[in-house]
């Protein structure tokens, strides 16, 4: 045994990322204890002819044997051995050590394990290479955001149509199927039957529709047989525009001159040149009942309905080319951002692939535990329980947890890293980031001082702090994925932070005095040049870095890098 302070203590490591601490004593210490475990024995236990507490050892270990007075002996002097050897040996608990074993030869030997905390060496994670695509964006996705800007604008003229006409906006049930294909053979009729008490009206026990999961070992796509569900929406919401079929061509002009309340039965043909080759051609019945008819106006697309959504979201007065012109930009912004967010997942995964990160069976437990609480929650979105789950696939918890442990393993892993990435790369947001976050959350809700008292808060500042952990990790990600200065990367962030709170300040500026012209025209009875509705200050929040706060994660570093970088897996199958 090897002399560590006071104690004879030997530390070594085992596997599962566990440290055992072996402890050798002398006798006359073990004496002593069972000695003081016997006293504590008589204090409970009734000897007769002597008080509690008083009668000797000899009488205590005929009374109860020496196997009880060893046992409490053990315990106790394991107890304060264990935390002596800690401390000498420097060791870092993870969580609660284990006592193992006790033996007496050659002499007394207490052995206990220990959990580590993990250890992560990220090599050289500076050298990682992934190859990043541009995004792009078409003029086809401007022309559908333009549209988008157009329905959210709409006028309902008559909420109360009986006859359904082009270019009136509907609310209808549609019920649909193939009525062409391969029949479903006795078997998939069985399966159904058993399926009736499953979770879900058309799913599997795992969230699934029946049909796909069935087949979703198959290398081949599944190919929708006879009978399977087209489409299924009790609440479709259709503006009849036979330019902008909402299912299959042909739909719009089964429903135009249909009356309010009526069923109607109709078949269509999907088109050969449908993207989705397994129902080109299929022919499909509709059940369509037509449950509300308004006619609605949709605004031009010109210059005045330009202005008035330029006013609307507190830019400048715009025409219709600047209104193209800043919708691209939002467009290209937010495709680059989402194309960066994917990125950085996979420069991520490569440096987690070239490292080396170590951690006890214990962290790994607690984060299967936390994915199968996640898995219950998601169930009890559909009204059931983890017993139900059981029930229905016949898995059990320990089949559950084994489920998990690969995911499991690799959501750890990259939290790790990131932990890591953190400490490398001195991630520390400055007071300034936050402050400029708080401005931009206060300024998406009016800059009122009720409201900035309200948002301003310890906790709410923790929250924006974890916000900009997660960016500033992710830039640099980004960067060192194509070889770029993480640094300069950062620098250029925290500008285009401070260009996005400075647009924040002159949108609601602008928006306060188009506000303050239009109440000037309303009290003086003067009509607004323009077809401009109120502006709404809801509108202000545009740019990534004004989304609010209220889905950050909960204060701490692991979860915080988790929830922003690394999706948790979700279910399993």
């Amino acid at each position: 045994m090897i002399e560590d302070g006071d104690l004879n203590l030997q530390t070594e490591r085992i596997e599962n990322h566990r440290a055992q601490l072996t402890i050798e004593i002398e006798e006359d210490q073990l004496e002593t204890a069972k000695r003081k475990a016997a006293r504590q024995i008589s204090q409970r236990v009734r000897i007769k002819g002597f008080r509690k507490g008083k009668a000797p050892y000899r009488l205590v270990a005929q009374y109860v044997g020496e196997a009880a007075i060893l046992e409490e002996a053990v315990e106790s002097l394991g107890d304060d051995l264990y935390k002596q050897a800690l401390r000498e040996s420097k060791v870092t608990p993870y969580g609660p050590g284990t006592f193992e074993d006790f033996t007496f030869e050659p002499a007394p030997t207490f052995v206990f394990s220990v959990p580590l905390q993990p250890e992560i060496d990220l090599n050289n994670y500076q050298d990682v290479r992934v190859d990043f695509e541009e995004p792009e964006v078409g003029e086809e996705d401007v022309e559908q955001a333009l549209q988008q800007l157009r329905m959210r604008e709409l006028e309902v003229l008559d909420a109360e149509c009986e006859v359904a006409e082009a270019g009136n906006r509907v609310r209808v049930a549609v019920d649909s199927e193939f009525v062409d294909g391969e029949e479903p053979d006795d078997d998939d009729l069985e399966s159904v039957d058993d399926d009736e008490d499953q979770p879900g009206d058309d799913e599997g026990a795992d969230g699934e529709p029946h049909d796909v999961a069935a087949n979703k070992d198959d290398d081949m796509p599944y190919v929708p047989r006879k009978g399977d569900t087209f489409v299924y929406d009790e609440n479709a919401v259709v503006i009849l525009d036979p330019k902008e079929e909402p299912f299959v061509d042909g739909f719009v002009d089964a429903i135009v001159g249909t009356e309010l309340g009526s069923d109607i039965l109709f078949e269509l043909t999907i088109p050969d040149d449908d993207p989705d080759k397994t129902i080109a051609n299929r022919r499909v019945s509709f059940i369509v009942t037509l449950n509300q008819i308004e006619a609605i106006r949709i605004p031009e697309l010109d210059d005045a309905f330009a202005e008035s959504i330029s006013k609307n979201r507190g830019d400048e007065v715009m025409d219709l080319a600047g209104l193209r012109a800043s919708i691209r930009e939002d467009l290209e912004r937010a495709a680059l951002e989402q194309a960066k967010s994917k990125y950085s997942g996979e420069v991520l995964e490569q440096i987690v692939e070239g490292a080396d990160i170590h951690f006890p069976e214990m962290m790994l437990g607690e984060r299967v535990n936390e994915m199968i609480s996640d898995f219950a929650e998601d169930l009890k979105l559909r009204n059931l329980s983890l017993d139900d789950y059981y029930h229905f696939t016949g898995d059990t918890l320990e089949a559950l947890q084994l489920k998990y442990q690969e995911p499991a393993t690799h959501s750890l892993k990259q939290s790790l890293a990131v932990m890591e990435l953190v400490k490398e790369e001195e991630v520390e947001p400055a007071d300034e980031q936050i402050n400029l976050r708080m401005d931009l959350l206060v300024l998406g809700f009016g800059q009122s001082a009720e409201i900035r008292k309200l948002f301003d808060t310890s906790e709410m500042r923790s929250n924006l702090r974890n916000e900009l952990i997660i960016s500033e990790v992710n830039e640099r990600l980004c960067a060192i994925g194509r070889g770029q200065d993480p640094d300069k990367a950062v620098e250029l962030y925290n500008e285009r932070l401070r260009n996005d709170a400075k647009l924040a300040q002159e949108r609601q500026e602008r928006l306060q005095g188009y506000l303050e012209t239009l109440d000037s025209d309303i009290s003086t009875g003067t009509e607004s040049s323009g077809d401009n509705p109120e502006p709404d200050q809801g509108a202000l929040a545009t740019s990534e870095a004004e989304v609010t706060s209220t889905e950050t994660a909960d204060a701490g570093d692991a979860e915080i890098v988790e929830s922003g970088i690394i999706e948790k897996s979700g279910e399993v199958d």
